[in-house]
C-alpha cells in the first residue's frame, strides 16, 4: 500500500478510508444475523430491560452476559431489519463495523469488518477519525 492509496482489502481503519454509512436493506442486515458475540455490561443489561423482556434477549454464562441468537439473527432484528431496541442496543452494536485491536508492545489500531459492504462514504477525516477512536475507547 503507498501512503495515498487505500488498498480495498485492508481491515485498518485510517484518515481517508470511505466512511461508514449503513445498508441493512441492501445486505439484508448481515452484522445481525452472523454469529457474533455481543457481550453486556451490567448497565446494558439494564438498558435494555427498560425496553424489552430482557431474559428473551440474554444468556448468563458464569460472569458474562451475551446477547442469545435465534436462528442466526439477534432476537432484536426486526421483520423491516431494524433494530427493535436501536436507542438502547449494546456497544458492541454501536460500534460494529469497527473494533479497536491492542496488543501488547503495539500501538492500537482501528479495524474494520471487511465483509460489511457500507464503507461507501466519503472519505473519512482525521477529526472522524479521532472521534472514532476516542468512542471505540470508552467502555459504555
Amino acid at each position: 500500500m503507498t501512503d495515498d492509496v487505500l488498498e480495498v482489502d485492508d481491515p485498518v481503519v485510517r484518515p481517508g478510508t470511505p466512511s461508514f454509512r449503513c445498508l441493512a436493506d441492501e445486505c439484508g442486515a448481515m452484522c445481525c444475523r452472523n454469529p457474533y458475540r455481543v457481550d453486556l455490561g451490567e448497565d446494558e443489561v439494564t438498558r435494555l430491560a427498560s425496553r424489552v423482556d430482557v431474559w428473551e434477549v440474554v444468556e448468563e454464562r458464569a460472569a458474562m452476559v451475551l446477547m442469545r441468537q435465534a436462528d442466526d439473527a439477534c432476537v432484536l432484528l426486526s421483520d423491516d431489519l431494524r433494530c427493535s431496541a436501536y436507542e438502547v442496543r449494546p456497544k458492541g452494536c454501536r460500534d460494529y463495523p469497527f473494533r479497536l485491536e491492542v496488543e501488547e508492545g503495539r500501538p492500537p489500531r482501528v479495524e474494520r469488518d471487511l465483509a460489511c459492504p457500507g464503507f461507501v462514504g466519503p472519505p473519512m477525516t482525521d477529526s472522524e477519525y479521532h472521534a472514532l477512536v476516542a468512542s471505540l475507547a470508552t467502555r459504555s
